[in-house]
């Protein structure tokens, strides 16, 4: 049995997809040994293929922060929801786990620009990305049951979290728990990002292109962002009826342990966070080394 001093060693690299796609398929058939993978699989493909650039009448995925990384914490997070729910007993049929898988595979696709949006990144769109990721999701999964689409778009719908949990209507149970889990897998798969941090600089210039968030510069975000986790910490516990409890069955079940890394590798981030922006502005990215990012983020800011 594996032991993990980190956290985020125990939450794993979401930057494999083929990774990270086995990674979730064995985790459905550790509680559903059954389950029929194909639509999960054909979602894979067509995701890699539309940010890739090979989706006729779609470009290259260009945000910087919404990124294949980010699809994939969320699907692999959104797995160990199901998991963890099965667990607690209030598992998901067949189809929901479909629904909840796709949907979280699918929920940021709305940034994607089509050949005849000529400027921008797609950051332009953050307003309406869930609404653009929808009407996607109902024209190249047009496949799909009925109901397994229409549950798949409930989802997406969810991950708007700048609105209440109430202005989606769920038909029943399923459809919503299904929803609650992607929703969860959405702020959770990423906040918990050893990276975070570190990406929230590149969130910066995407707010920035969309004129949404209000922050006078990258400093501005740091230092709003530990009151933001208070606030999407609320919207967790209530909103959306603190399911990522149930994340710590799924550790216990396939580590042997009571940890819920996700919860602990988001309070490891926010307590660094909260000693960053204690220090001289000057200072700060000095204290911001993984992934890179801090020295994308001075090339794109002209080494200033």
């Amino acid at each position: 049995m594996l032991s993990y001093e980190s956290p985020f060693a125990a939450l794993g690299d979401t930057r494999d997809t083929q990774e990270i796609e086995a990674r979730v398929g064995g985790i459905v058939h550790s509680f559903a040994p059954g389950h029929d993978l194909g639509r999960v699989a054909s979602t894979f493909q067509l995701l890699d293929c539309a940010l890739d650039g090979g989706l006729p009448g779609y470009q290259k995925l260009k945000t910087l922060y919404h990124n294949r990384s980010h699809a994939n914490e969320v699907v692999l997070c959104a797995a160990r929801m199901l998991h963890g729910l099965h667990l607690a007993g209030q598992g998901l049929d067949a189809d929901h786990i479909d629904a909840t898988l796709i949907g979280a595979l699918m929920h940021d696709v709305g940034y994607l620009m089509t050949d005849e949006e000529a400027s921008g990144t797609g950051a332009q769109f953050t307003d309406t990305h869930v609404l653009r990721g929808v009407d996607f999701v109902r024209t190249h999964l047009s496949d799909l049951p009925p109901d397994v689409l229409e549950a798949t778009t409930k989802v997406i719908l969810l991950t708007d979290h700048r609105k209440p949990s109430s202005w989606v209507r769920f038909d029943n149970r399923q459809q919503q728990r299904a929803a609650y889990a992607t929703a969860t897998a959405d702020v959770i798969g990423q906040m918990a990002n050893r990276e975070y941090l570190e990406r929230l600089l590149l969130l910066y210039f995407e707010f920035e292109e969309a004129q949404l968030g209000g922050f006078a510069d990258i400093h501005a975000m740091l230092e709003g962002t530990t009151a933001f986790y208070r606030k999407i910490k609320a919207r967790l516990d209530e909103d959306l009826n603190g399911l990522s409890s149930h994340l710590a069955r799924h550790f216990k079940a396939e580590q042997d342990t009571a940890r819920n890394f996700y919860t602990e590798s988001i309070d490891r981030n926010i307590d660094y966070l909260g000693h960053v922006v204690k220090m001289e502005r000057e200072r700060r990215l000095d204290c911001l080394k993984r992934g890179g990012v801090v020295e994308k983020v001075l090339e794109m800011q002209g080494g200033h």
